[in-house]
């Protein structure tokens, strides 16, 4: 799987999961190219595992800044709306 240009932009739970489920199909590949004697296609296989661990943690630190940045969002806009409030109360 390539870096897909912008895959970091809008990070999304479902496509950190796809890239899970891609890694442990990996392994799972790697571990039975080793069974059968396949050592060649079992290390490019762990080549390309290793790869998508990087993607998927880089995807769940996109992930975590796209969750802090919604969280002050709402902090901010409660501030205002609070801000509001008061504006509203002292004039009345």
């Amino acid at each position: 799987m390539a870096a897909v240009p912008g895959m970091y932009d809008y990070p999304s739970k479902s496509a950190y999961l796809h890239l899970v489920n891609y890694e442990a199909f990996a392994v799972q590949m790697a571990e039975i190219h080793k069974r059968n004697g396949f050592l060649d296609e079992a290390k490019a296989v762990l080549r390309v595992k290793n790869q998508i661990t990087i993607q998927r943690i880089c995807m769940k630190a996109a992930l975590k800044l796209k969750e802090k940045s919604q969280q002050q969002e709402t902090l901010y806009g409660l501030k205002t709306a609070f801000a509001i409030i008061d504006e509203v109360a002292e004039k009345g």
